[in-house]
């Protein structure tokens, strides 16, 4: 019989009782990323919808809506609705507060669990990015390896889908 994980949220509500505060973070160096630029990403961050969330990581993001939609071409603010899995955790609903510079996972009550920062950097021929997720220390080992694994893989989409993507609905690269 095979082993039945956690889900996401279960994993990091867990985590974030054990740990009393501590927490850990997973960096990321992601590979070039070609054929984008900042203007894109910062497009496609106030204008995700369902459609193109699914096109980011077609393996784990199953669906995306807006409970508080972003304002004025700015994410700070807006909360979102993204139900994923990540690898071989099962999907469940992750409420993520976008705010200036990171984003938090909203735990009960509205308390972030855990911190995701996207720093990018623009290069000659796309974009250099870090990922940083700032989980509970007590986070299994094995999730913080699926979470790496699913963060280069939808990363690594981008290129594939929003040059064609953004050039479709603003008309220019």
């Amino acid at each position: 019989m095979a082993e039945k994980l956690p889900t996401v949220m279960e994993v990091l509500l867990k985590a974030f009782i054990e740990s009393k505060g501590e927490t850990v973070d997973l960096v990321i160096e992601h590979p070039e990323l070609p054929g984008l630029t900042l203007e894109m990403l910062q497009w496609w961050g106030v204008n995700r919808n369902d459609s193109s969330y699914r096109m980011w990581c077609p393996e784990d993001h199953i669906s995306f809506e807006w409970e508080v939609p972003p304002s004025k071409g700015q994410r700070a603010g807006a909360i979102e609705h993204a139900e994923e899995k990540i690898s071989e955790f099962p999907a469940s609903v992750l409420r993520i507060r976008h705010g200036e510079e990171r984003g938090s996972i909203l735990g009960p009550g509205d308390e972030p669990i855990a911190w995701i920062l996207h720093e990018r950097q623009e290069t000659p021929n796309g974009i250099k990015m870090r990922s940083t997720f700032t989980f509970p220390a007590k986070t299994p080992q094995r999730f913080l390896d699926a979470m790496r694994k699913h963060c280069l893989a939808e990363m690594g989409h981008l290129p594939e889908f929003l040059p064609s993507l953004y050039r479709l609905n603003v008309g220019k690269l």
